[in-house]
C-alpha cells in the first residue's frame, strides 16, 4: 500500500529534495507538475498509450530496490505534447545530468534511466526543467510535487 501526500513549491527546493530522498531505493515514486495559470489537467495517457487529451507536462521519478546489495537506476519519465524532441533537444535539457535515454516516444514521451546515486537534487533539477521547458501553458512559477510512499 502506498501512502500520497503533496507539496507546493518554487525557488525554495528544500523540502522537494527531502521528498525525494525519502523515496530512495525503491521507498515509492513521485510526479513533478508546473502549476499553470489556467485550469488545466496534468497530461495522462489511456489504456491504449495515445494522449487523452491536453495538459500540463508531468515528471514522475521511481526509485528502484537494490538488488543483491547492488544499487539499481531509477527511472525519470516525461509526460508531454510536443512529439518526438531528439537527442540533440533531450541533451540540452539534461544539461549534463547523466541520464540514460530509454525512450523518445511520440505519444508516451520521455523514458530516461537514472543512475544509483544520482542526487535528489538533480532529479528534481531535470524534472523542473523538463516539465518548464515541455509546457504549453503560462506557468506560475510554481510546481506540485505528488509524493507516494511504500
Amino acid at each position: 500500500m502506498s501512502v500520497r501526500s503533496q507539496l507546493r513549491f518554487s525557488s525554495d527546493r528544500t523540502e522537494a529534495v527531502r521528498a525525494i530522498e525519502s523515496i530512495a531505493s525503491g521507498r515509492g515514486w513521485c510526479n513533478v507538475v508546473p502549476e499553470v495559470v489556467d485550469d488545466v489537467p496534468d497530461l495522462k495517457v489511456n489504456f491504449f498509450g495515445l494522449w487523452a487529451n491536453q495538459g500540463a507536462a508531468m515528471a514522475s521519478f521511481i526509485s528502484s530496490p537494490s538488488r543483491h546489495d547492488e544499487p539499481q537506476p531509477g527511472s525519470l519519465g516525461v509526460l508531454h505534447s510536443r512529439g518526438r524532441l531528439g537527442n540533440e533537444r533531450i541533451t540540452s535539457l539534461l544539461a549534463g545530468a547523466p541520464f540514460t535515454l530509454q525512450q523518445d516516444h511520440p505519444q508516451r514521451g520521455l523514458l530516461l534511466a537514472v543512475p544509483a546515486g544520482t542526487s535528489a537534487a538533480q532529479v528534481l533539477d531535470v524534472m523542473c526543467t523538463m516539465t518548464a521547458s515541455l509546457c504549453d501553458f503560462e506557468m506560475t512559477g510554481n510546481w506540485r510535487l505528488d509524493l507516494y510512499t511504500r
